[in-house]
């Protein structure tokens, strides 16, 4: 053998000083597993904003007065409310021509119910608060976190323990672009 093959090489495979374990996954489960890898790596990130139409909705939907249990729902509870238009429904009145559509990329969300490739409405005449969930204008990207504060400092929180916050010194500017207030999910 070659004195160039085999033997370690600087900076070749894992930190010493970092444990690993074994995992056993189902193989249905891999490609899931490794996108979250994958995407856990590459931290969050938004794809361009697009604006909601301000035309009326054509599609009418149907409302029932009673809620519907995560148990056994009751067949007598079929009464219809009204029909809902999904604009009057997800948007603030006055606030349509400032309400957009974000698609989420990454995990870093996840504590607060937004996945990966979810779709978050974004009002931005809303005045943000400590507490909302914002997107913001962090070195030219757009990002999605929980606004916050970290010592005393402004700070974009996750809600992935994985992923640490985003902590904002003197004399560092944060621009936030606007607060979510809907997350879409598709579930089929």
């Amino acid at each position: 053998m070659s004195p160039s093959h085999g033997g370690a090489r600087p900076g070749a495979g894992r930190p010493v000083s970092e444990p690993t374990q074994r995992l056993r996954v189902p193989e249905s489960q891999v490609p899931t597993v490794l996108a979250y890898l994958d995407a856990y790596r590459q931290g969050s990130s938004l794809d361009t904003p697009r604006p909601l139409s301000l035309l009326p909705s054509t599609v009418a939907l149907t409302a029932f007065t009673s809620r519907v249990p995560a148990g056994h729902p009751s067949p007598a509870d079929d009464q219809v409310e009204d029909v809902v238009d999904l604009n009057q429904h997800l948007i603030i009145q006055g606030h349509e021509p400032s309400t957009y559509i974000v698609r989420v990329s990454g995990w870093s969300m996840i504590g607060a119910g937004i996945f990966d490739n979810d779709e978050v409405l974004v009002d931005r005449a809303l005045k943000p608060r400590q507490g909302d969930i914002v997107v913001a204008l962090v070195n030219n990207e757009l990002s999605i976190k929980r606004l916050g504060m970290v010592d005393g400092h402004v700070a974009l929180l996750p809600e992935n323990a994985h992923f640490k916050p985003i902590v904002f010194k003197e004399g560092e500017t944060l621009e936030l672009w606007g607060v979510v207030t809907r997350c879409l999910r598709n579930l089929r």
